[in-house]
């Protein structure tokens, strides 16, 4: 062999045992000191039902007061990690008495956050709908990535024999317990204000905070399942042949429990994250220049209401309908055209609310623009407010100041400013164009508008 092959050989080497270093998780490992400290604290009573409680009322308060701080500091000495541990564990070494222990006291820390936060919510005298909360109710494919690189990190320094300071760090980032909470809060109020009405907000709120929580749950456990495994930690011997085909198949059966569940929480994300984009593409593809879209999401379908000045050509628009489903492929999604002329008061409304959420989630270098918008919206709100004023006494002070024009009337004309009708003067001396311009001048100053319409006859 050459002297070139050699050292291209040695160089290959070289990197591929400094990447196998770089990845070994085996120097510092301790099976069995993991195994005994998550057996240890996976029974949630005494000390840690304890802990449990008031990790969730601390959690509850800062929901409560919208603040993020005290969530975190709740979440720190929150024991909820250990029982999912315990189920992933249970899996990974085919211990049937660990998993049924894990199972049965991850039931009851579910029933302990959950008796906690409702009560909580029931007695406080504020419960208001928070942005805190309302960040646990909106579950995505982000929180799946979280919450499963979360249980890697768990398990990984669990099974040190050096244990790092990691484990509170992943408890806040896999957010087990503000979801529990936000679930109380939705049943708090299913008790206090019921949901026979067919208001289902209380309703979705806790279906769709319980949905992270348990999709959260699933990826930790699976996580560490998948971990174990990797690590080789000892299975449990079997007593006989029947014992280990009884053991592989509940073993196997709580998996598919544990996992075909998240699987179909997964694609309803993806579906939905998927669409989400399709549409942003959509919106911002076709109509980033027109004055405003409101977009309204239902369960099943989207409706989209664009705002513009300019004329819409029927062709136009039976085109992006089209593309819309073809080329964009949002089924079930309706599409609506407002101009600017055919805008209400309802419809301005909903257009500024739009505008003040789009702010919201903005970042600085937009909020100039949105502001403008928000700022034109007002005014024409404004307008619209001032031009429904008493038109009796603003018709009886123009007649007082012109009573030769024979009866002045006003109307709310096109564009929501005020248009004038009344007979020419009848005068000879005195100057149509003149009188067109004091009536136009007296409106504006009295109604604060821009523009306004005269006509004589």
């Amino acid at each position: 062999m050459s002297e070139v092959k050699q050292n291209k050989l040695k160089q290959k080497t070289g990197i591929w045992n400094f990447l196998k270093k770089l990845s070994d998780l085996q120097p510092g490992l301790d099976r069995e000191g993991t195994i005994v400290n998550i057996k240890n604290n996976k029974r949630m009573q005494g000390a840690n039902a304890w802990l449990l409680m008031c990790s969730i009322m601390i959690a509850s308060l800062g929901l409560d007061l919208n603040s993020t701080a005290v969530i975190i500091g709740a979440m720190l000495i929150s024991p909820l990690m250990s029982p999912i541990l315990g189920i992933g564990l249970g899996i990974g070494i085919n211990d049937r008495i660990t998993l049924k222990i894990s199972l049965q006291h991850f039931g009851i820390a579910i029933g302990i956050a959950l008796v906690t936060s409702t009560l909580y919510f029931l007695i406080t005298p504020f419960g208001n709908y928070t942005a805190e909360i309302n960040a646990r109710t909106m579950p995505n494919l982000l929180d799946v990535m979280v919450a499963f690189f979360g249980g890697i990190a768990g398990i990984i320094s669990g099974s040190r024999k050096d244990k790092s300071n990691a484990i509170p760090g992943v408890a806040i980032a896999t957010a087990l317990m503000p979801p529990l909470c936000v679930t109380g809060y939705g049943l708090a109020n299913i008790i206090k204000y019921g949901a026979s009405d067919g208001d289902l907000q209380f309703v979705n709120i806790m279906s769709n905070s319980f949905y992270l929580f348990f999709m959260n749950a699933t990826f930790v456990a699976l996580a560490t399942y998948m971990i174990v495994r990797f690590l080789k930690f000892p299975l449990l011997p079997f007593k006989d042949e029947k014992d280990r085909l009884r053991t592989i198949w509940s073993m196997s059966i709580m998996s598919i429990i544990m996992i075909i569940p998240s699987m179909f929480i997964l694609t309803n994300v993806l579906q939905k994250e998927n669409k989400a984009r399709r549409l942003d593409k959509f919106l911002n593809d076709n109509f980033k220049g027109v004055l405003n879209t409101v977009t309204k999401v239902n369960k099943d379908s989207v409706h989209i209401k664009v705002f513009q000045f300019d004329d819409i050509d029927e062709s136009d628009v039976a085109d992006c309908k089209a593309r819309m489903k073809n080329e964009y492929f949002l089924s079930g999604t309706s599409i609506e055209f407002v101009q600017d002329k055919d805008l209400d008061r309802s419809e301005i409304v909903e257009m500024i609310r739009a505008e003040e959420q789009e702010i919201n989630k903005s970042q600085n270098v937009v909020l100039e623009q949105k502001n403008n918008r928000i700022e034109y919206l007002t005014s024409r709100l404004d307008s619209l407010d001032r031009i429904k004023a008493d038109y009796n006494e603003i018709e009886i002070e123009l007649n007082s100041l012109f009573p030769e024009l024979g009866g002045l009337k006003v109307y709310a004309g096109e564009d929501a400013f005020p248009l004038v009708l009344g007979s020419k003067p009848k005068v000879k001396n005195i100057n149509e164009v003149d009188v067109t311009k004091r009536i136009q001048n007296f409106l504006q100053t009295k109604l604060a508008v821009d523009s306004t319409y005269v006509v004589l006859k």
